[in-house]
């Protein structure tokens, strides 16, 4: 719906959305910056979030960091009966979930269908097909013999999920063929109808020993060749068209070495990771753009470049390599989702976002690594001292 939805009449206390997600802060701060007072749904409850929220409700925790579904309609049916709500990650693998959401709550989004098209790996292996929009080829159970494979959960994020595999282990898991190359996330707009794209981020993997493409951070904008470009905005448009998809989403590209021919991975129908990046001036708030165009709007916008006036951005996930409780008090402002004091966090956890800036993307990255050895030896020393 268009910004013009907000009823201005309401109390300053009062709440105008409700954001729902495994960790929420990212949209908690887009709704923020759009003006919108939220209240927020999420698993961690991080410091940063209740901060930028009118009220933060603590979701029960499910095994893998899921969301009780059941706890989850609880508390929007006593917190937020009447209020829009959006969604962030956590929900690609619950289809039956989103639509009993739709159903009961004014849900800002993608529903069920769209997250069948999209999600379920033979279908959109068909959709993308029939498109002609060039994709890696997916087998349900087994790999051709000379083909290299990654085994991924239907409805998985994150990279958590992903793994080199010949077969796949079962029920709601399959094989895509591994594509080699730049992997680069384009955030982009549906209205329904057709697509505006808006910027293309650089992505890269925090590889563990049990998730060897464990997402790790994001950074932008970057710019591909123009070819390139105007065959990802025109496939974004296509499938938009064909599947109905509305609201802010991303599309996990990959780009050959020599950046002249690409292949699409997936598409998340949400709001997502780069918010981080790119929920910055010059681009207008973005969860604005993510109401208007689930109403049908798209914004003339160019695609964001490089360039004076567009500082680089990088946001990446620390994660623990080993147990570790929160015992810094002062955090320093380039860290995000902050977890409250005496938090523990076991290893191989999330601990922390942190973001950093540059002239361009290599000097943004190289700070961001600095900032992640540092605070991780800041957060050991606070720990080690406390524990004196």
């Amino acid at each position: 719906m268009p910004s013009s939805w907000r009823d201005r009449s309401r109390s300053r206390d009062e709440a105008d959305v409700v954001i729902v997600g495994i960790a929420a802060r990212g949209l908690a701060a887009a709704a923020r910056r759009a003006g919108l007072r939220a209240i927020v749904l999420d698993l961690f409850g991080d410091d940063d979030t209740r901060e930028l929220a009118v009220e933060a409700i603590p979701l029960r925790r499910l095994a893998g960091f899921a969301i009780d579904p059941e706890d989850l309609f609880e508390q929007l049916a006593i917190h937020a009966p009447d209020l829009p709500v959006v969604l962030g990650t956590g929900f690609e693998h619950m289809p039956e979930v989103v639509d009993r959401l739709a159903a009961r709550f004014r849900l800002v989004g993608n529903g069920r269908a769209v997250l069948a098209a999209l999600k379920e790996p033979e279908a959109f292996s068909r959709l993308l097909t029939t498109l002609s929009v060039p994709h890696p080829r997916i087998f349900a159970e087994r790999a051709p013999a000379g083909i290299a494979t990654l085994e991924k959960r239907s409805g998985g994020s994150g990279g958590w999920h992903v793994r080199p595999a010949a077969e796949t282990r079962g029920a709601g898991w399959y094989l895509q063929e591994r594509v080699a190359g730049r992997t680069v996330s384009a955030l982009f707009l549906g209205n329904g109808h057709g697509a505006r794209l808006l910027a293309f981020s650089e992505q890269w993997c925090a590889p563990a020993d049990d998730a060897p493409f464990r997402y790790g951070g994001a950074v932008g904008p970057i710019r591909l060749f123009p070819a390139v470009e105007r065959a990802v905005a025109d496939a974004l448009d296509r499938i938009t068209g064909a599947t109905g998809l509305v609201g802010l989403a991303s599309a996990d590209i990959v780009v050959d070495p020599g950046g002249e021919r690409w292949s699409l991975i997936e598409i998340n129908p949400r709001p997502g990771a780069s918010l981080d990046v790119f929920d910055r001036p010059p681009l207008p708030p973005l969860l604005d753009l993510h109401f208007d165009a689930c109403a049908g709007t798209l914004p003339e916008l160019a695609l964001l470049a490089p360039g004076p006036g567009v500082a680089a951005r990088a946001a990446g996930i620390l994660y623990a390599p080993a147990a570790v409780e929160m015992r810094l008090d002062a955090l320093p402002g380039w860290v995000a989702d902050r977890p409250p004091p005496g938090t523990r966090i076991e290893a191989g956890e999330p601990v922390c976002t942190v973001l950093a800036e540059g002239q361009d993307i290599h000097q943004a990255r190289e700070t961001l690594a600095l900032r992640l050895d540092q605070f991780w030896r800041e957060l050991i020393r606070a720990a080690r001292k406390a524990a004196e």
